[in-house]
This record gives C-alpha cells, structure tokens and sequence, in this order.
C-alpha cells in the first residue's frame, strides 16, 4: 500500500503519492487501509494519521501531479526550443514535473520556459535521471523509517 508517519512526509511526497496512485483512485485506497485496519482489529478505523493525510491530499489535490498539469505544453516546447516530435520532449517535461512535485510554484511558464532551455543542453540518459521515480521516494522513506524500527521477539 503506501507509508505515511506524521512530521516526516512532505507536501512534495503526497503530490507524488497522488501522482503515483491518481486522484482518481485514492478515495478507494483510503477505504482498503480502513478495510485493513478493521480487519487486523486495529481499534480505530480511521486512526489520527489517517485523517492527516486525508487533509493533505485534499490540500495538494489542486497542485499539479502529471505533465498535463504543467503551464507549458509538447507544442509550446517544441516551437520554443525549435525542435521536432520525438521521445525528448516527454523527458524535457517529465524533468519540469519534477521539479514542479517538489515546489509547484515552479509551475509558471515563465520560470519552465526558462529552464527548457537549460534542460535542453543535457543528454537523453541525464533526462531521464531527473524524471520523477515515484516508486524510488517510497522505497527510501521506507528504508528510512524501518531503520529506526525497534522489532520486538
């Protein structure tokens, strides 16, 4: 499912959480963590933490969270940096994306035009570095979190 502790996720993890999951669909995945609450015996279904991040997906759900969502369109891009269709464009937008999960105020056409122009001068292989690896944020908070874990026998 997903990891969420108080004080450690950031605004930038639930936008990726919602990128990641769609906003489609959370509702439904907030149903199976009750569900699964419920089922292990848990007391409260819907315990503090729960509705916390309830709040803070309601908060960032207007923020954008896909490359339809950026101020700068595949046209736009390619008139812009003067080049034709090709698999680069989806790396140059995927890099903004990035950049704008992590601050969405980024997503002004005037600051991507900007930094299209400074992305463009990287190679395929450096793009896709930068592209948002939603899988990979999970896995380290993880690993973060599970480190500091105290297992009890």
């Amino acid at each position: 499912m997903f990891f969420y502790s108080l004080g450690d996720i950031t605004d930038a993890a639930v936008r990726r959480l919602l990128a990641r999951v769609g906003k489609e669909n959370i509702a439904e995945i907030i149903q199976v963590r009750i569900c699964d609450r419920l089922g292990m015996g848990r007391p409260k279904a819907k315990p503090f933490k729960l509705m916390d991040l309830e709040k803070r997906l309601h908060e960032v759900q207007l923020d954008p969270i896909s490359v339809k969502m950026l101020k700068i369109k595949g046209d736009e891009l390619m008139k812009l940096l003067n080049i034709k269709p090709s698999p680069k464009i989806g790396l140059l937008l995927n890099a903004l994306l990035s950049e704008v999960l992590e601050d969405p105020k980024k997503n002004k056409k005037t600051y991507l035009t900007k930094r299209l122009k400074e992305l463009n001068k990287l190679s395929d292989a450096e793009l896709k570095d930068l592209a948002p690896q939603l899988d990979k944020y999970e896995e380290e908070r993880k690993k973060e979190y599970f480190s500091h874990v105290k297992w009890v026998e």
